[in-house]
């Protein structure tokens, strides 16, 4: 380096200035950074350590009582992803997490137990396995478990993402009128939210494609999400099943995105929620995306391969695939259908001009 040269990165250094030319090769890419790795977490192991936290470690030490999937990359941050949150939520029976509201978006896929629940903005959403619960941000929610035996579910947050973006809050103080719906000017403090709308509510209202109601407000909290908080698993798989016989992606099977029925966009703002069936020996091309996916197994076993990695998935187990990472799916049963419930930051990059893919030739 000449005396010049090294003269300007030293004053440049002193002014908190760098000049190009020095990390070039750092800024003009040829392809995404690939920064996090692919990695299973098997139910076998979580499900033990969720029953035994769930004996023994107390609500109130965390506000909800959650396992994270730490990415082996960055661990023991709270990053599944570089921009999705994936943990495990178990609730006892007779318990309620308190209510609050954040700016992340979130969502619950429920894996196992009934007689869990969660009420968001006064809607009481009663929950069964393989239904998909969304939170939007800004909305005030609660949970809670009404069954005889834990609940089980996985949640999927946009927490990372909103971070980097400088943006995460959390709001614990709800307050309002003594029974919500009344004239009164007193406000009380509440822990959780009073039910405000019946049982089934967005169902009733959104379930009925092409069909919606006119006579409410689809304003949900403060979101510009989704009001459609339930989408039940009774109707995704017969919505799977009267497709089975269609070709399908060649990538990714029969896939369903689930959608905000008043514009058909996805269900939040940043996050895209899917569902994909696999038929019996089904194995899918090659390809990749700039978006990242965490995946969960509802039915079946089968791998994912990853690059040179093989993930190797059955029932509940929960992995994710980084962005920008060639990747391929494979039913292993020549019987049985298998099931892949996933959730992607590609809303966010498709609303950002960002989403791109590539297949394999």
């Amino acid at each position: 380096m000449s005396d010049i040269r090294t003269a300007i990165k030293s004053k440049s250094k002193d002014l908190s200035l760098v000049g190009l030319w020095d990390v070039v090769h750092q800024v003009e890419l040829a392809e995404p950074i690939k920064s996090y790795q692919p990695h299973i977490w098997y139910w076998k192991d979580l499900r033990p350590l969720m029953l035994e936290a769930g004996k023994n470690i107390p609500l109130s030490e965390a506000d909800r009582r959650v396992m994270i999937l730490s990415n082996p990359s960055v661990y023991p941050k709270h990053y599944s992803t570089n921009t999705l949150y994936v943990s495990c939520s178990i609730y006892n029976p007779g318990e309620t997490a308190p209510v609050h509201r954040h700016t992340p978006s979130a969502s619950r896929f429920v894996l196992e137990g009934d007689g869990g629940y969660t009420n968001v903005e006064g809607e009481k959403i009663l929950m069964s396995r393989g239904d998909l619960i969304i939170t939007p941000n800004g909305t005030w929610h609660d949970h809670g478990n009404d069954g005889k035996n834990p609940v089980l579910w996985v949640d999927v947050l946009d927490l990372p993402l909103v971070e980097m973006l400088g943006s995460t809050q959390f709001e614990f103080d709800m307050e309002d009128d003594p029974d919500a719906r009344s004239n009164s000017k007193e406000k009380v403090k509440r822990d959780t939210q009073p039910v405000l709308n019946p049982i089934g509510h967005s169902t009733n209202l959104y379930a009925t494609g092409g069909l919606t109601p006119t006579f409410i407000s689809h304003q949900r909290g403060r979101s510009l999400a989704t009001p459609m908080l339930l989408y039940r698993w009774e109707d995704t798989e017969r919505a799977l099943n009267r497709l089975r016989e269609y070709e399908g992606s060649p990538y990714d099977g029969v896939m369903l995105e689930y959608t905000n029925p008043i514009n058909g966009e996805p269900v939040t703002t940043t996050m895209s929620f899917l569902v994909q069936l696999l038929r019996p020996g089904e194995h899918t091309k090659r390809h990749r995306h700039t978006s990242s996916t965490a995946y969960c197994c509802l039915k079946g076993s089968g791998n994912t391969i990853v690059g040179d990695k093989v993930l190797e998935w059955g029932p509940n187990d929960m992995f994710v695939v980084p962005s920008w990472a060639w990747h391929e799916h494979v039913n292993g049963s020549k019987s049985e259908d298998a099931v892949l419930y996933s959730v992607s930051d590609a809303a966010t990059l498709r609303r950002l001009g960002l989403y791109r893919e590539e297949v394999a030739t």
